[in-house]
């Protein structure tokens, strides 16, 4: 029983099981391997991409068997939705070290991205001390009541612990989309679409109107239709009852893993998308294939060298080079990680065209998709909104997201006011007077400076970002004295100024 309960749940019907194992495809076979493992129900589950030959259902299917699995479960997958739904606690592979992050995948996005506010305003605020320290040094250095001073802190500049400055692990892409003519407000309609194989009737009486702009999810179980209607559309299909008509002045560029077939074997990565695409810089190109992970030299491998995971991504940067104002993507994230996912997801948003696209990735759907197609009773139904939005319509429960609060301007910061000497008639008095201001000055920058490092070696202890409300707390505390040590300094430096200028 568990195992025709697992069975059903990653999408095989009843004849599928009694089936010899091999009549499957490698991604149903795949799924096969992994109940093998479910049915096992060990201690601990490693999965190693899980969703990569799963369709929807099946991966919602797995995501609520995973939730209420009682052992422990280490994941690597590029499924944002997917890790956002089933883990807990995310493990960051950096520089040689893990770092733990106590939440799930948006978690770790919102506290990484607190840690590097952290760790930007110490590296900010140690080079602004020793920039400061550095011009104290060469005012002092020369003037013998001063130079012990001097070299006081020159001790001090090499003892101090350096911070690094954050890494951008982020970049930005900035696609040069160019197609030469502009597609008329009908890209393709369809009329009346009768598809039907020997087992299965796909389609009866399907009808659509793609518009111009419109960015299309097309979703769906798998064995839906769900490609049969992509080749349909991308006219690679002609198999079928009904219209499919272009509009005006529409180009089509089409992608889907059988477009390997047209790589050219002996060419080398740049010189394929040179060739396909002449109207484009190196620059520019180099540009896209970096984006998908060919970097440096890697552009000048042969095509027959890649792995298949590497010829899938040299075809999506090719069909993404095309004078093309409409395009057709049949998996597209398949073999690219969450960086090169972000990537492409902001080249979509940048393009001008038309798009329909069939992926399992939802977090891509949800960021791409204005208008979500799916296929049931045979004919094509339409939501109007984006994957998240058809999400709820379609579980039938209500979603109220979070009120973000509003943006507070920052206020600001006032210039420390240069400290004015007392008047006096007697010179010596005021520079004793001054001289004594400057050493109370020194004994509160050192005991702001003691109060400071404790919290930065509280920011830097793992077990504080798993109480949110303390490194909120401990956060904001470090601010606060971090300015009041900036605004004593500066009125340290003020006063150390007045005080050369009166013994000169």
């Amino acid at each position: 029983y568990k195992a025709h309960e697992i069975l059903a749940g990653l999408g095989f019907n009843e004849t599928d099981t009694h089936r010899k194992l091999s009549t499957f495809s490698g991604g149903w076979r795949m799924r096969v391997m992994l109940a093998k493992i479910l049915l096992q129900a060990p201690d601990i589950l490693l999965l190693d991409e899980p969703t990569n030959h799963l369709d929807l259902p099946s991966i919602q299917w797995l995501e609520d068997y995973l939730k209420a699995f009682d052992g422990a479960v280490i994941i690597v997958s590029h499924d944002r939705w997917f890790l956002d739904k089933v883990i807990n606690r995310t493990v960051e592979s950096r520089k040689g070290k893990l770092i733990v992050y106590a939440g799930n995948y948006s978690f770790y996005l919102e506290e990484k991205s607190l840690r590097e506010e952290i760790q930007r305003g110490e590296f900010k605020n140690q080079q602004s001390k020793i920039k400061q320290e550095e011009r104290l040094i060469e005012r002092f250095r020369a003037k013998a009541s001063k130079a012990k001073m001097a070299q006081s802190r020159i001790k001090m500049l090499d003892k101090m612990d350096r911070v690094d400055d954050v890494d951008d692990d982020n970049p930005s892409v900035n696609f040069a989309f160019r197609f030469s003519k502009q597609s008329g407000r009908h890209v393709v309609t369809l009329e009346d679409i009768v598809k039907k194989y020997p087992a299965i009737d796909i389609l009866n009486g399907g009808e659509a109107v793609i518009e111009k702009g419109d960015k299309i999810a097309l979703i769906g179980a798998n064995g839906r239709g769900k490609s049969t209607l992509l080749r349909i559309i991308a006219g690679a299909d002609k198999d079928f009852t009904g219209t499919a008509t272009v509009g005006h002045n529409v180009s089509t560029t089409f992608f889907a893993q059988h477009q390997l077939e047209s790589l050219h074997l002996n060419n080398e990565i740049l010189a394929e998308l040179q060739a396909f695409a002449p109207k484009h810089t190196d620059t520019e190109l180099r540009t896209i294939l970096g984006s998908f992970l060919f970097t440096g030299d890697d552009v000048f491998k042969k095509i027959k060298v890649l792995s298949g995971g590497e010829k899938s991504r040299v075809a999506l940067a090719k069909a993404l080079t095309a004078d093309a104002n409409f395009l057709i993507l049949d998996e597209p994230t398949n073999h690219l990680d969450i960086q090169s996912v972000n990537i492409l997801i902001q080249a979509l948003l940048q393009y001008e065209g038309t798009i329909i696209v069939v992926s399992h990735d939802r977090y891509f759907l949800d960021n791409v998709a204005n208008k979500i197609w799916f296929i049931e009773d045979q004919v094509i139904k339409i939501y109007p909104g984006t994957y998240a939005e058809y999400d709820e319509w379609n579980a039938k429960r209500k979603y109220e997201p979070k009120a973000v609060p509003a943006p507070q301007p920052k206020k600001e910061e006032k210039k420390p006011e240069p400290v004015k000497p007392p008047q006096s008639d007697d010179k010596s008095q005021q520079l004793k007077k001054l001289n004594q201001d400057l050493g109370k000055m020194e004994q509160q920058i050192a005991e702001l400076e003691k109060t400071v490092k404790q919290l930065e070696t509280q920011l830097a202890d793992d077990k504080i970002y798993t109480d949110n409300n303390r490194l909120k707390e401990t956060n904001t505390v470090y601010q606060q004295k971090q300015n009041e040590l900036n605004t004593i300094k500066q009125n340290w430096e003020n006063l150390a100024e007045q005080i050369l200028e009166m013994e000169a």
